[in-house]
């Protein structure tokens, strides 16, 4: 018996890395793919999330056009007081001053990288904050949220952003991808696995009467547990209808690999618009 195909490689898929002219040597699917690797390592270790990119090549030239997502972890009408900002560092990590000069170093790497005489790159950013989110959400997630509870659940206030923007149809799967990604590393201590995968799973009940999207699906399977011997497990939620057998849906689907301290966990998740 013949081994099923998954339904997304047959469906049809419309690039976003073409423009109405693009490289006619055979090495342009290498140099587009790098230089979407290299763009989306400037995001990492910030709270931006590289949403959407597009490159355009005419003659010797190279138009660049990204979306960039960024997430606050704070409040916007946070009070503070007169002694914090006084001890407060003007050079954070996650700046956007950060990322603006590790994109400057990105051009000219681009620019050596694919011989060209002149790359212009162009950022639009889409600022989202916690006020954002309904405040029947917010009430609902109001527990993560707490001051007692930030370090625990350090990724309650823009982990809530991005799933209100994907809701909404503004972000894309990449992004949902690396915010699950970059949270099952990072969560190295004993059961943290469950509390991150309860706060994702009551985050999207909470805010499924604003979705604008037909489905979601995510799958984790690995050992992103403490069982011994090898064992591996499956997490799955999906909300919505999600057609995998229907071609002329718009389905966006991504797979990605990660490793925790008790081995390694693949990512899937399927999204239709």
């Amino acid at each position: 018996m013949a081994q099923k195909s998954n339904p997304t490689i047959l469906r049809p898929v419309n690039t976003l890395y073409q423009g109405c002219t693009h490289w006619d040597e055979p090495r342009f699917y290498f140099i587009i793919s790098t230089i979407q690797k290299l763009i989306e390592s400037c995001c990492l270790g910030t709270t931006h999330y590289l949403d959407k990119l597009q490159i355009n090549r005419h003659l010797g030239l190279i138009f660049i056009e990204a979306n960039l997502l960024h997430l606050h972890f704070n409040s916007k009408h946070r009070l503070k007081s007169r002694r914090y900002k006084e001890n407060q560092i003007k050079s954070k990590k996650q700046s956007w001053t950060v990322l603006a000069c590790r994109l400057q170093n990105a051009v000219e790497l681009i620019q050596k990288f694919t011989g060209t005489k002149k790359v212009t790159l162009r950022i639009n950013r889409i600022k989202a904050y916690t006020r954002s989110v309904p405040k029947p959400t917010r009430r609902q997630m109001a527990y993560f949220t707490k001051s007692f509870n930030h370090i625990r659940y350090d990724y309650a206030r823009y982990g809530i952003q991005l799933m209100y923007l994907l809701i909404k149809n503004k972000a894309n799967v990449t992004s949902l991808t690396r915010f699950l990604k970059q949270n099952i590393c990072s969560r190295q201590r004993r059961k943290r696995h469950y509390q991150f995968l309860a706060y994702i799973k009551q985050g999207f009940q909470a805010l499924q009467e604003y979705k604008e999207i037909q489905g979601l699906k995510i799958q984790i399977k690995g050992r992103f547990t403490h069982k011994a011997k090898g064992r591996s497990k499956i997490w799955k939620y999906q909300m919505g209808q999600m057609p995998l057998s229907q071609l002329n849906k718009n389905i966006k689907a991504k797979y990605t690999q990660t490793q925790t301290g008790y081995g390694s966990v693949g990512l899937k998740i399927w999204i239709c618009h």
